[in-house]
């Protein structure tokens, strides 16, 4: 039976069937199939890294994954990180995660966040030469929820920028798993001041592309 008012005349699948000698259920599977296969591809064309670009993902203790350009390469994590990626030559840069757990808390979890980045910032002050605090707030990466530390400090004689990002995965109520994020660039005229940070450059497309779970939107 035909899926269109008779006045509309005969499918293109009752057309093919009937030159096929075919049913015209049949040619109405095959159409599906070639749709859905279809679709497939121009979701993968889609989301599928640019030429330049390569998607990562980790999957232990906590999923995520990223995209970043060829001018940051993957390079073996040092104490306690699960990524790391630097830049290959030129004003350093460089983009570690850390797995991240929170002590059971109470309320809305950027409070804890909060209160967790002032004992943070404590630590810093010890591991970086010159370290100077500039900022901190809430943010939101993809809508995953968190918390910024923005600093800046010497490293290796360098005035180098810095913004530690702490992210929560938001499905878990209340979250308390997630990962912190360092992202360092040294000034240059690519990053000339703090708010360069992961805003532009190689830097900007890893820490916008993370995402939490192992497969792309």
């Amino acid at each position: 039976m035909s899926v269109v008012r008779e006045e509309f005349g005969p499918t293109l699948p009752e057309l093919v069937g009937q030159r096929l000698g075919v049913p015209s259920r049949k040619v109405w599977l095959a159409f599906a199939a070639v749709f859905a296969v279809a679709v497939a591809i121009g979701a993968y064309l889609a989301l599928r890294p640019t030429p330049g670009q390569t998607a990562t993902v980790v999957h232990d203790p906590v999923a995520y994954n990223l995209i970043y350009p060829d001018s940051l390469q993957r390079v073996a994590p040092q104490q306690g990180e699960t990524l790391r990626l630097q830049s290959g030559s030129g004003a350093p840069q460089s983009f570690a995660v850390k797995p991240l757990r929170l002590a059971p808390y109470k309320g809305d979890v950027s409070a804890a966040l909060t209160f967790l980045s002032s004992s943070l910032i404590d630590r810093m002050r010890g591991q970086y030469q010159d370290f100077v605090w500039r900022g901190d707030g809430r943010v939101n990466i993809n809508k995953q929820p968190g918390y910024q530390i923005i600093f800046q400090a010497r490293v290796d004689g360098r005035l180098t920028y810095g913004r530690r990002v702490l992210l929560v995965a938001a499905p878990d109520p209340p979250p308390r798993e997630g990962v912190d994020i360092t992202i360092l660039g040294a000034r240059s005229p690519s990053i000339p001041n703090l708010d360069s940070v992961g805003a532009t450059g190689a830097l900007k497309t890893a820490y916008r592309s993370f995402r939490f779970g192992t497969s792309r939107p």
